[in-house]
């Protein structure tokens, strides 16, 4: 018997997989070869919300356990993941420069600002009134985490790339059985098809579609995030990543001539080198109604979990959500009320 079966092939499913393997736990995971989100997302992680320039929810606590666990995973895989670089926040104007310079001062935010903007120039790049520079950030490769792991798990036979059949699960009151396998629970972890599952359809999830370029710009120099109205981060050689969209609206997956567009007007407010689009990537990320993840057991069936709505910044949020459900689930540990789905139940 299995300790659990883990639903689902995204960046929260492969943290929940590596959770319970780093901890000694037996897995069986499931996932399908859907395009997910995490499948084109860049994988940024910053503690701070820079339209605001406030901090993330509970972001020092993610960022302590971000490092170790990915340092971890890293150990086990033939490729590296994180990609430390620091996010340049591109100031608009004066006021921005004096509402950084008092903000990163509160006592929530001086670990993760630095004080004084920075005026260094970067080649090809206007930004006349200088940036501001977020401590802590970087990304994380998604596409190596996500297929290191899939090979990793599928070595142990612990893998299975097959679309989950609902009608299979028989749910008992200490495990659970799907097809001829058992595990004591099983955590659904499905991304943007929650509305499918029979037993968190209900939970108010929001698909919010996410759009990015990658371009080629041979004559730029970058070692930094830069944040402006869209994000400009180095990919590899002369490739980088530029984005994203957000768009509740959306009618299906595919990219847009729209976004696009848009993309390309935001980038060339501040970029004034040329450069050339060499692809375009979309996907549909599972983001909640009050910004907070969906993670904890169903109300009547207690062997049934949900970790979901990790949103745009998945590969922060993830290691620590994971912890905090292993915690819930191993040693009854309550989790904040504010991701703990029984905030729904009323």
């Amino acid at each position: 018997m299995k300790d659990v079966i883990i639903v689902g092939g995204g960046i929260a499913g492969c943290t929940l997989a590596w959770q319970w393997h780093l901890q000694g736990k037996s897995i069986l995971w499931i996932a399908d070869d859907t395009v997910a989100s995490s499948h084109v997302a860049a994988g940024v992680f910053n503690p701070v919300v820079l339209k605001r320039f406030s901090p993330v929810w509970n972001a020092q606590e993610q960022l302590d356990l971000l490092f170790p666990f990915y340092t971890q995973v890293q150990s086990y895989l033939s490729e590296p993941l994180l990609h430390l670089k620091p996010v340049w926040r591109r100031l608009h104007d004066e006021k921005e420069r004096k509402t950084w310079t008092r903000k990163s001062m509160r006592e929530d935010l001086d670990n993760l600002m630095v004080t004084n903007p920075i005026d260094d120039s970067i080649e090809g790049i206007e930004a006349p009134y200088g940036y501001g520079m977020v401590n802590h950030t970087g990304w994380l490769d998604t596409n190596v985490y996500m297929q290191g792991s899939f090979e990793y798990f599928k070595k142990r036979e612990e893998f299975e790339l097959a679309i989950f059949d609902y009608a299979a699960l028989n749910i008992n009151k200490d495990h659970v059985t799907y097809q001829d396998r058992e595990a004591n629970a099983i955590i659904f972890a499905e991304g943007i098809r929650l509305p499918e599952n029979p037993w968190f359809k209900n939970l108010p999830l929001q698909g919010n579609k996410g759009e990015i370029l990658i371009i080629k710009c041979a004559g730029l120099k970058l070692d930094q995030i830069i944040k402006s109205s869209v994000f400009l981060m180095p990919f590899k050689e002369d490739l980088f990543w530029v984005g994203a969209t957000y768009d509740r609206d959306y009618i299906d997956s595919d990219a847009t001539e729209v976004a696009r567009d848009y993309l390309i007007s935001k980038l060339d407010t501040f970029l004034k080198i040329p450069y050339e689009i060499v692809d375009q990537k979309s996907g549909i990320r599972p983001t909640t109604v009050d910004r907070r993840p969906f993670v904890g057991n169903h109300p009547e069936l207690k062997n049934l979990y949900v970790f979901n709505g990790m949103g745009s910044r998945a590969s922060l949020v993830a290691p620590w959500a994971s912890k905090l459900l292993f915690e819930k689930m191993y040693t009854g540990t309550e989790m904040p009320a504010e991701m703990d789905i029984s905030r729904f139940q009323n």
